[in-house]
């Protein structure tokens, strides 16, 4: 979907003198039909311009400001080259008697940069502006609203050339010349700051100098105001705030409609960005209602009307109307024809949408027709070493091997790899999708091992993407972003564990990839830069500002070509070392940065390393079946749903051992055994059997295993598991540590265990109660008392929050306590297709009337609590080790969100049990944790105690303690 909105034009009319009445008649003509027909504007061009260049208009004055202001009509008719060319005859004629620096050119240099500017040519565009620069020098020294305009060039010049701190200072320089005034000019630079600001990703700032020229242009400069509204409203976009975005733009286009009733094009911006914004929130029936009210306000306005045919296309193609969406891309490529011809990259990209419509209907023929056609005027238009090209080899080689056609097929998938590597680099993700694209034609050609390696380099630079640009992406956009790596790494996964690559390299190299996207999106770097930025210290705030800068760089330069990063001479090596330094140097200073490093790349040798001896970690990876086949000339590909696994004992001294389980074993059936044993008080013979045995074959003189689990393991506590024929649990033989990801071995730090306690209990659930179905807990609160109790000893602090004080506003005010015990119901949504796992579970809490708290702790929420000194979390709530699970990604829950906030241990419920089991429990944990001071050794040795008392494992194998440290 194209928005086409954006691009700041700095653009400069020049006033016409005393020109003859056939001349300036033509010119008129030119602006009357240059939006409702182009054509006929572009006949009155031509005919303008072959007067000037004839000396037909020669007795005439204001040549030049013709030739400039004919220029900017050609651009307006994208007729980019005639559109230079007028300005540069424009500029010829006024040479002819002046110098170079004279004070008339200044507008036609601007244009000429401007121009040169957004067709991508820099090195032009900043030869002309640095002439503007001379003749502002020259003749406007003294002039503030001069040396303003020019700055405001300047900086948009090097916002578009990626210098993001030359753009900041040259708009921050304008700012300081127009002083306290709060007039047009500056509302428009703080508009250009905001957009600087988003375009770089420090939507923070942005959002700051928009919000302000909002404020200053409200009531006093219309349409400065509204453009304000639309530029914040994108920002908010990406920003994931579409319900603020939506009420921006709503209440624009109200504002709108009734100012601009008569003229529709100042509603098009508006109406295109809600059609944008209900696209990315998959509301297509709004985006489509949006789109078509964009369509018949511009009904009109011929060179409007195709672009948004291309944005309604895509949006019928996501819903699956092939149909609508062809005679969208039909009438798209008719209108772009009508108005460019048939050479043009608009008319081509809308022809190659209606190819993909095709090729998804089964008019295969059709489509390669339009293809190949895509193909010649690609060639034509970009070179045959240009990335568009390498696109449309790439779509006719997919088509041919629907086909059948598999040798054309691979040798023009090899052409496009070869054009995007040299063009783009490793990086960019239409690199990497040319691997996968070669990785599906050699599993067709049954070449696994060619496979294997283009899907494996694909995931080494796909991850290697990531991690760079992860920082300056929202947490919406990484979970976008990640869903189609998730997709690669399981299908990498399944062509791993089969049984002829298991016990080699590739099997190896999966399970690094799973290691280093496992938790991934609990990145949690809004905490990060929240606390940062509210450090008090400069130096670290301008440093790490200076860091996501460079990211942010970096992130943008993947996405460039080869050509471009030299024109705009951006070193991706360079970056990269600059960004690694600047993250030693915050490490050093700003201790919750150090999790940044957590984004580097590891490998289960590295794990090895740091293991003690006695020690294990198992690692557990969901994973399905994959397959592709060309079938009635479609392909077809994807994953069986009947879930796999496959386990990694990773031991001391480089030693890895993989596990499997027969392929007919069912999961399922076996969780679903598990529970009911559970439930009914049967002895549990099957668990061990099916999901134990195989990696205890492996754990010999193993004591402590950290246990990594995945998929359905998630919800089991492996040391309930009875193996009959020893007659002993699992709990009997090992001290198991539940962890999220392995990386979290190699970050343990020793940690001081603080004697500050913050309890809450039962808290008052008030409406929620009748919404959501929820009892009061008193059992909660007198477990609660028992535990300050307990703690209520010499050298030990302890905060209650009893019901109306058990608030979400309470919750979120604490920083770094040493324990945090919560006695409340737990909530999840266990539905993998829910729209947003970080919110699908949480604890309820009292509702705090003075804020906007509503009573509900998400896991979003508690992963940006400040807990980075905190000890331990006790959820003492049913089923809180429950989550919405997500293979590769692990549970989005409670215990993962808790640790990522900077708990170091996380002790929780994977069952209901009764108040009194509970309750003791508790009471002896908390005994055994006054005398230990340690997490983990009181929860074994409590666990020890309760069974004593409470034998059936569903009490006392209720609990899971996860950790973090070691």
């Amino acid at each position: 979907m194209t928005k086409r909105f954006g691009f700041v034009c700095v653009l400069t009319l020049l006033s016409l003198t005393a020109t003859g009445q056939t001349c300036i008649q033509k010119y008129d003509s030119v602006e009357r039909y240059k939006h409702s027909y182009p054509e006929k504007a572009k006949f009155y061009a031509n005919a303008l311009l072959v007067d000037l260049d004839s000396g037909r208009c020669v007795e005439e004055i204001g040549l030049a400001a013709l030739y400039n202001n004919i220029g900017l009509l050609f651009w307006e008719l994208n007729d980019r080259k005639r559109s230079v060319n007028s300005l540069l005859a424009g500029l010829k004629h006024e040479l002819v008697n002046k110098d170079s620096i004279h004070k008339d050119l200044l507008g036609l240099y601007y244009n000429l940069s401007t121009i040169n500017q957004e067709t991508g040519d820099f090195e032009t565009s900043g030869r002309y502006l640095n002439l503007a620069e001379r003749v502002v020098n020259k003749w406007y020294l003294n002039n503030h609203e001069a040396q303003t305009r020019f700055l405001l060039n300047k900086g948009i010049y090097y916002r578009e050339t990626g210098d993001f701190e030359k753009s900041l200072a040259a708009l921050n320089e304008a700012v300081s010349f127009i002083g306290e005034k709060n007039d047009s000019i500056r509302i428009t630079l703080q508009i250009e700051l905001g957009t600087t600001y988003r375009h770089f990703g420090d939507l923070e700032h942005g959002e700051e100098e928009l919000i302000s020229a909002v404020e200053l242009a409200q009531g006093n400069h219309e349409w400065l105001y509204f453009q304000a509204i639309d530029r914040l409203s994108s920002l908010k976009i990406e920003q994931g705030d579409y319900s603020d975005s939506e009420n921006y733009l709503l209440h624009n286009l109200e504002r709108k409609r009734e100012i601009y009733g008569d003229q529709p094009d100042e509603m098009l911006e508006t109406l295109n960005e809600l059609g944008y914004l209900y696209y990315r929130l998959n509301d297509l029936e709004s985006a489509e209602s949006y789109m078509d009210q964009a369509l018949e306000t511009g009904k009109d306005l011929r060179n409007i009307r195709p672009y948004m045919l291309n944005n309604l296309g895509a949006i019928y193609m996501k819903k699956g109307n092939l149909e609508k969406a062809e005679e969208c891309f039909t009438e798209s490529s008719e209108g772009f024809k009508a108005l460019y011809g048939t050479m043009n990259p608009d008319y081509a990209s809308s022809l190659n949408n209606l190819a993909g419509i095709l090729k998804e209907k089964g008019e295969l023929a059709e489509s390669l027709n339009l293809y190949t056609r895509v193909l010649d005027m690609d060639k034509v238009l970009s070179g045959a070493n240009h990335p568009n090209y390498a696109t449309s080899l790439n779509n006719v080689a997919l088509l041919y091997m629907q086909l059948g056609n598999y040798s054309l097929s691979g040798k023009l998938l090899m052409q496009s790899k070869q054009i995007r590597e040299k063009a783009l680099g490793r990086y960019h993700p239409l690199y990497i999708k040319s691997l996968n694209d070669l990785g599906i034609y050699h599993l067709l050609m049954e070449d696994s091992v060619a496979a294997m390696e283009v899907f494996n380099e694909a995931l080494d630079s796909e991850i290697k993407h990531m991690q760079d640009v992860f920082p300056v992406l929202t947490d919406r956009q990484r979970k976008l972003y990640f869903d189609e790596t998730r997709y690669n790494i399981e299908r990498f996964c399944s062509l791993a564990f089969s049984e002829s690559f298991f016990s080699g390299q590739y099997a190896e190299d999966a399970l690094n990839h799973f290691l280093n996207t496992k938790g991934i999106l609990f990145y949690a770097s809004e905490k990060m830069k929240k606390l940062i930025q509210g450090s008090g210290d400069e130096k670290v705030v301008n440093m790490y500002n200076d860091w996501r800068d460079k990211k942010y760089r970096l992130a943008q330069a993947y996405l460039l070509t080869e050509e471009e990063r030299i024109r705009q001479n951006i070193s991706i090596s360079l970056l990269e070392a600059e960004s690694a330094q600047l993250e030693k140097e915050l490490s050093l200073s700003f201790k919750i940065f150090s999790d940044q490093e957590k984004s580097s790349y590891h490998t289960w040798n590295e794990l090895s390393q740091v293991m003690k001896e006695g020690a294990a970690m198992v690692d557990i990876i969901q994973f399905r079946n994959y397959s592709v086949e060309v079938k009635d000339k479609k392909l077809k590909q994807g994953f069986e749903e009947r879930e796999r696994y496959a386990a990694f004992v990773i031991k001391p001294g480089n030693v890895l051992e993989t596990v499997t389980w027969p392929m007919q074993t069912d999961f399922a059936k076996a969780f679903s055994l598990y529970k009911n044993a559970l439930q009914f008080g049967v002895q549990d013979v099957n668990s061990y059997n099916v999901f134990w045995k195989p990696i205890g074959a492996h754990l010999k003189n193993v004591k402590t295993i950290y246990f990594s689990p995945d998929g359905i393991f998630h919800k089991l506590n492996p040391v309930i598991f009875f193996d009959s024929e020893r007659d002993m649990y699992i709990a009997d033989e090992y001290d198991l540590i539940h962890i999220t990801s392995g990386k979290d071995l190699l970050y343990s730090e020793d940690t001081r265990f603080v004697r500050d306690a913050k309890i809450f209990g039962n808290p008052n659930f008030g409406r929620l109660a009748e919404t959501h179905k929820l009892l009061q807990l008193p059992g909660a609160e007198r477990e609660a008392n028992d535990i300050t109790g307990i703690l209520d000893v010499r050298k030990w602090k302890s905060d209650t929050y009893y019901f109306n004080d058990a608030t979400e506003g309470q919750m979120k005010r604490l920083s770094n306590p040493g324990l945090i015990h919560i006695a409340t119901h737990g909530y999840f949504n266990d539905d993998p297709n829910h729209v947003d796992p970080l919110h699908s579970s949480g604890i309820y809490l009292s509702r705090d009337e003075a804020s906007n708290n509503d009573g509900l702790l998400s896991a979003y929420e508690a992963m940006n609590l400040v807990l980075d000194q905190t000890s331990l979390i006790v959820l003492a709530a049913c089923e809180t080790g429950l989550g919405t699970v997500k293979n590769g990604e692990g549970v989005f829950g409670l215990q993962r969100a808790f640790l990522v906030a900077g708990a170091k241990n996380v002790l929780l419920s994977l069952v209901k049990i009764n108040d009194n089991a509970a309750r003791r429990f508790m009471n002896i944990y908390y005994q055994e944790l006054l005398s230990l001071e340690d997490p983990q050794d009181a929860f074994f040795s409590a666990r020890r105690l309760f069974r004593k008392e409470y034998d059936n494992p569903y009490d006392w194998g209720a609990y899971i303690l996860v950790s973090k440290n070691f």
